[in-house]
């Protein structure tokens, strides 16, 4: 039978995660037991087994070998191998492990469920909430470590990917602290995956589509593409260096598949756990739930994924060697880069230079229009490089404070301005340049918007009085 694929572009944004760790898909079956059910009770246990068994069956990933999975499963309980099994947690072990050795599946999981222990019920629909509430605060969101190396490497150990609508804030936070890096260095050897790759789009161009997703029973092959709108500059050109292990797993791989096969990376370490499936959580009961692999990964690169074979780094060497492998790499790397961008930037600076002479030489000779749009481009060119802010151009205005050139002062200030219309202190520095110069009207106007931007100045009433009873 042909398979019609739907296709559609989805920004990673709005899609669900990748590997649904957290995420709760109720299946619609009988309350079997309680949590305190008493565990020796065999027939409870044979509709626990025949319920694992009916989902392998019809939600596993890979129809063709479900049935397979789940027949050798049912083989096993109808012999009797689970009975001995008087505890809940070793029950749901056992099963789990037997599983992983049928499917050769790592994300499948069955388990007991737990109270998270600050109040709510282990089978209530709160439960996974505040679990991943909980989680998310115990690891800082995924972030555990920053770090600035010497020689301009940035360092990042990420140890869990959230859903980056929770945490933008914090991924533009640790994206802003790497931007000036000469070589970056993201340490994936304790990731276990988690809510999708969000970093891919830091460091490829926008749209480049990533992994897809193909789900079972929807039949629909969901497209991942970097994002649009990331909140800082793109990282496209920085040397970029990732760490794995044989821990790295689900998301983290996708991310260092994805950077491997676009080139974008080199992978350093050991080769990853292989684990390109992600899964849904199907409660069995108020005792036990299973997480099962429903979608896999299409990579549009390769035309396939890392299931079972993981990510292969570009420079094997044991885990605990990668980052010190890394940082001499990069190190190296980054000095290279270093002398390109700084080449680039030398000469951007003249052209910034040649343009304020002449913003100079327009304003004396009283061509304000031309003056105003020399101006403009040197502020583009500066604005390029991310050199504006407020005391960049407070610097370039003290060139200016004589009489004679007192035109070019109010042009820059007021740059100031365009540049930060939301800060008291840009109306505040031109207040005081046009009160300098004698313009008083002038400077209350711009005393009246620093009030308008921040009340409770006191500077700014002060000087209004003042002015006004000069």
């Amino acid at each position: 039978m042909q398979r019609k694929y739907r296709l559609k572009m989805y920004n990673l944004s709005n899609i669900l995660v990748i590997a649904l760790l957290y995420s709760v898909c109720i299946y619609n079956s009988p309350v079997f037991a309680q949590q305190n059910n008493n565990f020796n009770d065999e027939i409870y246990k044979d509709r626990v087994l025949q319920k694992i068994d009916s989902l392998l069956k019809t939600k596993y990933v890979l129809s063709e070998k479900a049935i397979e999975y789940a027949e050798e499963f049912k083989k096993q309980y109808e012999s009797g191998y689970y009975k001995s099994y008087a505890n809940s947690k070793e029950f749901a072990k056992q099963i789990t492990a037997d599983l992983t050795y049928i499917t050769k599946d790592k994300h499948i999981n069955f388990r007991v469920i737990e109270p998270s222990g600050v109040g709510e019920k282990a089978a209530s629909s709160l439960h996974h909430p505040i679990r991943y509430h909980i989680l998310g605060i115990n690891e800082n969101k995924g972030f555990s470590k920053l770090e600035w190396i010497e020689g301009n490497i940035g360092y990042l150990d990420i140890r869990r990917f959230y859903k980056i609508s929770d945490i933008k804030d914090l991924v533009i936070a640790a994206m802003k602290f790497l931007s000036n890096a000469n070589a970056i260095i993201i340490d994936l050897r304790e990731n276990g995956g988690g809510s999708g790759d969000y970093l891919s789009s830091y460091f490829l161009k926008y749209p480049t589509q990533l992994n897809s997703w193909y789900s079972r029973e929807d039949d629909f092959l969901t497209e991942f593409w970097t994002f649009k709108e990331i909140g800082v500059e793109r990282l496209t050109d920085v040397p970029l260096f990732l760490l794995t292990s044989q821990r790295t797993f689900s998301a983290a791989e996708s991310f260092a598949y994805d950077m491997k096969v676009r080139k974008r990376a080199i992978i350093i370490g050991d080769s990853t756990k292989g684990g390109a499936h992600s899964v849904d959580l199907y409660k069995i009961d108020n005792q036990f739930e299973i997480y099962i692999p429903t979608a896999r990964a299409i990579n549009p690169v390769t035309g396939t994924n890392w299931e079972g074979t993981g990510v292969i780094p570009d420079i094997i060497v044991p885990s605990e060697f990668a980052l010190d492998t890394a940082i001499v790499l990069a190190k190296k790397a980054g000095a290279e880069f270093a002398k390109a961008k700084e080449a680039k930037f030398k000469l951007d600076v003249e052209q910034m230079q040649i343009r304020m002479d002449r913003v100079e030489i327009l304003f004396r000779e009283n061509k304000k229009d031309e003056a105003t749009a020399a101006l403009d481009s040197f502020f583009q060119i500066a604005d390029k490089h991310d050199l504006i802010n407020e005391f960049f151009i407070d610097v370039l205005a003290y060139n200016y404070l004589s009489q004679k050139d007192e035109d070019i002062l109010y042009a820059i200030l007021i740059k100031k301005i365009e540049f930060f219309p939301k800060s008291p202190t840009a109306y505040e520095t031109l207040a005081y340049a046009y009160y300098k110069n004698y313009k008083k009207e002038l400077a209350v106007t711009n005393f009246e918007n620093v009030l308008r931007l921040d009340p409770d100045n006191q500077n700014a009433m002060r000087m209004i009085d003042r002015i006004r009873n000069e």
